[in-house]
């Protein structure tokens, strides 16, 4: 086997020294930061969905992950590790080595609306690389409520303070803070009431043991559809494809009430940015192919796609946003 040829003395000093400050300084030589983007990827990358599978999130990222390993060339592996409402699973994936082999699947849960318990930073920890989906809740409430509309409930939970309620899908979730967004836009003090989840709030709203509740369209629409609930707004003011047109946005009724909820991919922050900005790239081109987007829509949500800055951005004015609601609503995420 033929050698390659030993580099001049002067090179070799020169590269020593440079190692010797990259482990000084903490960072990377810049040689070997060079060879790992320029050979990325040469194995197999994992993408950590912190949810079971089965659900939403996790066939959103199935169907992008088989498009991104064909643009890659490498597999692209789905590694789900459920729990803590999304932040064990970014946990782990946060301690894996910023190498570009690891993706994350973000939701609102586990990053901006994170508790003070995870053992990361919910901003500083984290390389944006692009948005996924988007997707409106709905507000849903008991047919046998003479309520047709969001000015209707604002109504009669005045008229009745204390006594109307909302389910949720747990203390802390997204369901949890958009009724304290509407409290606080509408002048209410509807009371939540917490389940264990998503279903089981739908059935509580069902057999008439809770008024209302905020709902993912996903869920929402065949109960909707079937008759068994009521539709009366949407939370997001801008309104998306799929959702039946007399269904108001909530801005229509509570100016400035706009709730979009987002999933996103993201790396681990250190991850040199030439790997960053080309995943960004092929999870947007993933995001345009027509089979994807079809599979994708068929799931409940609209895909979009971001630069990671313009990602960076929307996360960090979403975490401002609801750390003030939280605060006026004072819900503290332990």
């Amino acid at each position: 086997m033929t050698l390659p040829p030993t580099p001049p003395q002067g090179l070799r000093r020169r590269d020593a020294l440079l190692a010797t400050l990259a482990g000084v300084a903490g960072i990377a030589a810049p040689t070997a930061a060079f060879a790992s983007d320029a050979h990325w990827p040469n194995r197999p990358l994992r993408l950590v969905v912190p949810f079971p599978p089965g659900g939403g999130s996790d066939a959103v990222a199935r169907i992008l992950s088989n498009e991104l390993a064909e643009r890659l060339g490498q597999p692209v592996v789905i590694d789900n590790k459920p729990g803590g409402a999304g932040t064990v699973g970014v946990s782990y994936a946060l301690n894996q080595p910023a190498d570009g082999y690891t993706l994350i699947w973000c939701t609102p849960a586990a990053q901006y609306l994170a508790p003070r318990s995870v053992r990361y930073d919910p901003m500083a920890d984290f390389a944006p690389v692009s948005q996924t989906v988007a997707a409106t809740y709905i507000l849903l409430v008991d047919p046998k409520l003479n309520v047709r509309s969001v000015a209707d409930l604002v109504a009669l939970a005045k008229a009745k303070p204390g006594t109307i309620n909302y389910a949720t899908a747990g203390i802390g979730g997204q369901g949890h803070l958009m009724g304290a967004y509407f409290n606080q836009l509408a002048g209410t003090d509807m009371t939540m009431v917490p389940f264990t989840g998503e279903g089981p709030a739908l059935v509580g709203v069902i057999g008439s043991q809770v008024h209302a509740t905020f709902v993912s369209s996903a869920a929402a629409l065949p109960q909707v559809q079937s008759g068994k609930l009521r539709a009366i707004g949407m939370s997001s003011a801008k309104r998306l494809p799929g959702i039946p047109e007399d269904i108001a946005p909530i801005a229509a009724t509570l100016a400035g009430y706009d709730v979009t909820a987002i999933n996103y991919v993201a790396m681990r922050a250190g991850t040199p940015k030439a790997i960053v900005d080309r995943m960004s790239k092929l999870v947007n081109e993933a995001l345009e192919v027509p089979a994807v987007r079809e599979r994708i829509a068929a799931v409940g949500v609209v895909p979009v796609g971001s630069t990671p800055d313009a990602l960076g951005r929307m996360v960090a004015a979403e975490r401002s946003k609801w750390a003030e609601i939280m605060r006026k609503a004072n819900i503290v995420l332990e």
